[in-house]
């Protein structure tokens, strides 16, 4: 009798265990909306280097992404190049220090050089 209880008290505790990190978001979204008409590539660095190619975003279009959390762990700071291919230009955004639980917001304007980012809440 004494055994029986001793497994089920077991498999309670078990069955109750929250594992350690349940719940925390294993990555961060990032939501482009563009009001460019052309085609962008949108890139994300640590700082100005290990550059990550997101994608593409059509003009006048949006996109989303995501990023690994452990990627925003950079002190200084996460920036987007954005790569305009009619003008082959580039444009930097940021820097931005997302945390656990927030989402990223890009917003590609016409002249992309006016280009914004935000943190958010998902």
């Amino acid at each position: 009798m004494n055994t029986v209880r001793v497994v089920l008290a077991a498999t309670i505790l078990l069955g109750c265990a929250i594992p350690q990190g349940a719940g925390a978001p294993l990555t961060i979204p990032i939501s482009v909306s563009s009001n460019n008409g052309s085609d962008v590539e949108v890139y994300l660095l640590c700082g100005d280097r290990d550059a990550q190619r997101l994608g593409l975003v059509r003009g006048k279009e949006g996109e989303l992404f995501e990023i690994p959390a452990s990627r925003a762990q950079c002190v200084q700071g996460l920036n987007f190049f954005l790569v305009s291919r009619s003008l082959n230009r580039g444009y930097w955004v940021g820097p931005l220090r997302p945390q656990t639980g927030s989402a990223v917001y890009l917003t590609i304007e016409k002249y992309a050089g006016l280009s914004s980012a935000y943190l958010g809440m998902r």
